[in-house]
């Protein structure tokens, strides 16, 4: 596997019945990000049920940072995310060819508003799929599709 730390930009959000591939456990995407979504609620709730928390009062705590009376800055959601490097996978897409290895990355938010948890799946090849030329981001300019609607 190539080691080497990639972008976020070479990342492309994958699809919900595409299938990912982690040593030998395989899960369909929608079903990983179930799972996912539900170890990160039981993390929250361990974190409540340690601390003596009740949920209202977590949420309370964690919803708004007091600096002092007059000033109050409101908190946004929980998140959580996989290492920066990226977990060894393989996916096979929906109309692909076959299994395709890279590594993957996973978010996690839960909303302190709507109380619901959303999660993000990402993936980033080993290699890409098709071959890039340096000329495509030419070809896809405004300036490019002018001249070329022109001849």
């Amino acid at each position: 596997m190539n080691d080497e730390i990639k972008s976020d930009n070479n990342y492309e959000t994958v699809g919900d019945d595409d299938v990912l591939l982690f040593e030998e456990a395989t899960f369909m995407v929608r079903r990983f990000k179930e799972l996912a979504a539900s170890k990160f609620s039981k993390i929250v709730e361990i974190y409540v049920e340690m601390g003596g928390y009740s949920p209202r009062k977590m949420m309370d705590w964690m919803s708004e940072l007091c600096i002092n009376e007059e000033t109050k800055i409101m908190g946004g959601d929980i998140n959580w995310k996989s290492p920066q490097e990226g977990i060894d996978c393989q996916i096979l897409k929906i109309g692909s060819k076959g299994w395709q290895k890279g590594k993957l990355k996973i978010e996690v938010n839960r909303s302190f508003h709507s109380g619901q948890t959303q999660t993000s799946i990402k993936f980033c090849p080993d290699r890409p799929t098709e071959t890039i030329s340096p000329l495509d981001d030419i070809r896809q300019s405004e300036e490019y599709k002018k001249l070329s609607n022109n001849n």
